[in-house]
């Protein structure tokens, strides 16, 4: 059995550089042999030599045999002894385990180590309630409507050949043609195609310089002939138009407001509204939000603790390489690591600012929260398998889920404690 040891007039700390706090522990005399004693006992427990049962090896003996193990285990048994008066020294929360540095040993008369922690920064959330802010709510307009069903109609268009003896290539035109293309008299195939499509009203897509202008006023079935230049050479072209084609909008007809799901121009109207409408209102509380976020950084300054800063990007790299794909490689891991870091101390500072103000504030997540969020879940799938994946993700992340809702929750605490003004545009 261990006996709790009183460490605190041994540890002295001696830096504290962001959320890292570094202590200086020196044991010796009594404190050191009650540690060296429960140490030995412990290994005692473990170790076996020839012609000794394991328990029964005589403790000089594992000295004589094991020093380095001897060592190890009693600056383990000496950090260990020393962490809790240190968490009570400065009331700190570790993120990750302390780590172990300089260490000193004397064989039976002392340890000298410097124990480093990583901490939870500490601070006390402030001005968080009645923070000023703007909410821009823009009213949707007959215009917006017009606008956005025009975009619709132009992501939609279509070529479609124009036919008539009198049509001639104008700029409104897209052209199919042949040509061929000849240096001295000699046809050089690698410079001819066929079937090939130009905008008239784009000819710098066309590898033949000055194209457009040249079958400019020609009908279908013309052949134009005439000296132009194409990767640098001069050379003669014979161009045979094969079709002339132009641009079609759909109109606002029986098969677009079926494609629509809709029956009259009033009912696609009427549901445009509603979707730019909800569109807006995301990004009005999305900026209303923003709005809330900065204002809690710029009256919250704290520090963070390197690795977990460091864990935060990780996780933000792994996130946005996987929405990369197959151009994942191209990224320079430094470069990606310099944009990233700034967008993860921001929210590790959100969220640990949010986290103070729950403690202060006593805003919890209940067992009926959790059970309504993953009744939520549960809605956008249909199967009895879909809903067990769903419901094992919940109880395996539960922490995860309650540490997030309660944010949501916390946040949504804050935005309505906040005076808002509303602006109309």
């Amino acid at each position: 059995m261990n006996l709790p040891l009183k460490l605190s007039d041994k540890i002295k700390r001696t830096a504290k550089d962001s959320c890292v706090y570094s202590y200086a522990v020196s044991i010796k005399d009594e404190a050191f042999n009650a540690i060296e004693q429960q140490a030995l006992v412990r290994l005692q427990s473990a170790v076996s030599l020839p012609g000794f049962r394991t328990g029964k090896v005589p403790i000089s003996m594992i000295k004589e045999q094991f020093p380095k193990m001897v060592k190890d285990e009693i600056v383990e048994s000496a950090a260990k002894a020393s962490i809790g008066d240190i968490l009570k020294m400065d009331s700190i929360t570790p993120v990750i385990t302390p780590v172990i540095k300089n260490v000193k040993f004397e064989f039976g008369l002392s340890v000298d180590f410097e124990i480093q922690f990583e901490c939870i920064p500490k601070f006390e959330a402030k001005d968080y309630v009645g923070i000023k802010a703007i909410k821009k709510n823009h009213k949707v307009s007959d215009d917006d409507i017009a606008a956005y069903i025009k975009q619709v109609r132009d992501y939609n268009v279509y070529l479609k050949a124009v036919e008539g003896e009198s049509v001639v290539i104008d700029k409104s035109h897209y052209v199919v043609l042949d040509y061929e293309a000849f240096e001295d008299e000699k046809k050089l195939e690698e410079n001819s195609a066929k079937g090939e499509l130009i905008e008239i009203a784009n000819p710098g897509i066309s590898r033949i310089v000055g194209l457009a202008d040249n079958i400019m006023g020609a009908k279908k079935g013309e052949i134009r002939e005439f000296d132009s230049v194409a990767g640098g050479r001069k050379m003669r072209f014979k161009v045979t138009i094969n079709e002339i084609k132009a641009k079609i909008t759909p109109e606002i007809d029986e098969k677009f407001l079926k494609e629509a799901g809709v029956k009259t121009i009033e009912e696609l109207n009427a549901n445009i509204r509603k979707m730019l409408e909800r569109a807006e209102n995301d990004k009005t509380e999305k900026d209303f939000a923003v709005q809330i976020e900065e204002e809690l950084l710029k009256k919250n300054i704290i520090e963070l603790p390197p690795s977990i800063v460091k864990e935060e990007t990780k996780e933000l790299m792994q996130m946005f390489k996987k929405r990369m794909g197959d151009n994942e490689k191209k990224i320079n891991d430094e470069t990606l690591v310099e944009k990233l870091k700034p967008i993860a101390e921001r929210n590790l500072r959100i969220a640990y600012i949010l986290y103070n103000i729950a403690q202060k504030e006593k805003i919890e997540i209940t067992e009926k929260d959790l059970l309504a969020e993953l009744e939520k879940a549960l809605l956008s799938v249909h199967s009895e398998n879909e809903k067990k994946q769903i419901t094992d993700v919940f109880e395996k992340r539960k922490e995860y889920i309650t540490a997030t809702l309660r944010e949501n929750k916390t946040m949504e605490f804050v935005k309505a404690k906040a005076c808002v003004k509303e602006e109309i545009n």
